[in-house]
Formats: C-alpha cells, sequence, structure tokens
C-alpha cells in the first residue's frame, strides 16, 4: 500500500473514531440529563419532600390533610425506618419553596430531597418558565450542597378533563377567567414546563411523568385515590429503584 493510500485509510478511520466517540460522549450526557445522576444515599433514611397542595400534609391554618401521598408513603416506609419531612403548601409558588427550604435543611441532614413544584407558577402570566426553571435548579443544587439526593417530581399527564378543558379548574387564575377557553394557554404552559424540566435541570433524578387515570376531581388535584398513584410512583423512582 502506497504512502497516500495510507493516509487516506489512517484519516477515515481517524474520523470513524471520532464519530462513535462523539456519539457515545453524547449519549452519555443525555442519559444523565434524563436522570441516571449517581445515587450518593443507597439506604435513605430521612427524606424531604418539597411543593405545593399536590404535597402538601397540611393547610395554611395547620390543619391536616391526610390523603395525600406523602402521608402514604409514609406507610409503606415506616417498616424500613425512613422519615419523611414535608416543605409543602397550597397555592404556594417554587419562589416560596425556594426561600422555605434553607431552613429546612439546616435543621436536618436529610439523604433525599424530592422537589414537586411549578404548577402555580405556570397558574400566573407574570412568572416566566425561566425563572420556575431556575429557582427547581437552585433547589436541586442547594440540597446536594447539603449531601442530599435531588429528585424532581414531573408530576401528572396533563391530558384528559384538564388538558380538554372540558372543566374549568378551581384556583387562581380560573376564578378571573370567564370562559374555559382561556384557560388553554395556562394548560401550555404547564404542559411546556414539564417537557423543558428534564431537559434544563441538572444533576438531579427525575420521577418520570405518571397518568392520574381521571383520578381528579378538578382536572389538577389527585383524589385520594389518585394519590395513591402518585405515592407508588414515587416509592418506585426514589426507594425500590435503588
Amino acid at each position: 500500500m502506497d504512502r497516500t493510500k495510507k493516509i487516506i485509510l489512517i484519516s477515515l478511520v481517524s474520523l470513524v473514531v471520532v464519530g462513535l466517540t462523539t456519539a457515545i460522549i453524547i449519549r452519555v450526557v443525555r442519559k444523565r440529563k434524563l436522570g441516571s445522576v449517581k445515587i450518593k444515599n443507597k439506604n435513605p433514611k430521612k427524606i424531604l419532600i418539597v411543593g405545593d397542595s399536590q404535597s402538601a400534609i397540611q393547610n395554611a391554618s395547620g390543619g391536616k390533610i391526610t390523603y395525600t401521598y406523602p402521608n402514604i408513603l409514609r406507610e409503606k416506609l415506616d417498616d424500613k425506618g425512613v422519615s419523611i419531612d414535608v416543605l409543602a403548601l397550597g397555592g404556594k409558588t417554587t419562589d416560596w419553596m425556594k426561600k422555605n427550604l434553607p431552613s429546612k435543611l439546616e435543621n436536618k441532614k436529610y439523604d433525599r430531597v424530592i422537589i414537586y413544584g411549578g404548577g402555580n407558577d405556570t397558574s400566573n402570566a407574570s412568572i416566566p418558565l425561566e425563572k420556575t426553571l431556575n429557582n427547581i435548579q437552585y433547589m436541586v443544587d442547594m440540597a446536594r450542597e447539603n449531601g442530599a439526593d435531588a429528585f424532581v417530581n414531573l408530576g401528572y399527564k396533563v391530558e384528559g378533563k384538564f388538558g380538554d378543558i372540558d372543566i374549568l379548574p378551581v384556583g387562581r387564575p380560573a376564578n378571573l377567567l370567564t370562559s374555559k377557553e382561556q384557560w388553554i394557554p395556562y394548560v401550555e404552559k404547564r404542559k411546556e414546563l414539564q417537557k423543558l424540566i428534564p431537559k434544563k435541570i441538572n444533576n438531579a433524578n427525575f420521577i418520570p411523568v405518571y397518568d392520574l387515570q381521571s383520578k381528579t376531581t378538578d382536572g389538577i388535584h389527585p383524589t385520594s385515590s389518585g394519590h395513591k398513584i402518585v405515592a407508588d410512583k414515587v416509592y418506585d423512582s426514589i426507594v425500590k429503584k435503588y
């Protein structure tokens, strides 16, 4: 084989190797971004759930809410010696979560922090998705800095009664709207946030989108049986999987 042919062959092989290496790197990066971050705490004993009405176990007056998924998780994990704390109140945005998380992390060292927020952000036209994503990333980073594995709950599949606008959900901004069609932009904003979180949030594992199977009274909040679905999905993602 003459010198020219050897150079051409070596060049072609090099191109193939570079191409394969690049493809592997891209796949690894994508896999990590989609929720394959290495877990530090293999046997979690202390879990913190951060959120809004989807995760709340009490109302603003301190009254207990017993049917939501954190309570169901507590029952499922009780025999494993796992404790679950909740930082969540109905109607709160990710700004509230971001501001209240530091004091919670200062008082106790958690193995895992589950962040489930953004729904109230998307119901507020003045809050851009970029701000919501930045707040979630901030909480993920804060959890990791405190030694916890960070999980972000992507929430329920936005469709059915809610997505089709067969009903007008309660609460802000529904109480300000005059027709069901006016709710559509908020639905689309919620869908967009759900798509962006696994693409934009780094160093977190994700609880995949789940189907509430129409077990919701207002298209947003699960019924008690809907919360059992949520509890099972969270359990499978943060405990059983590892």
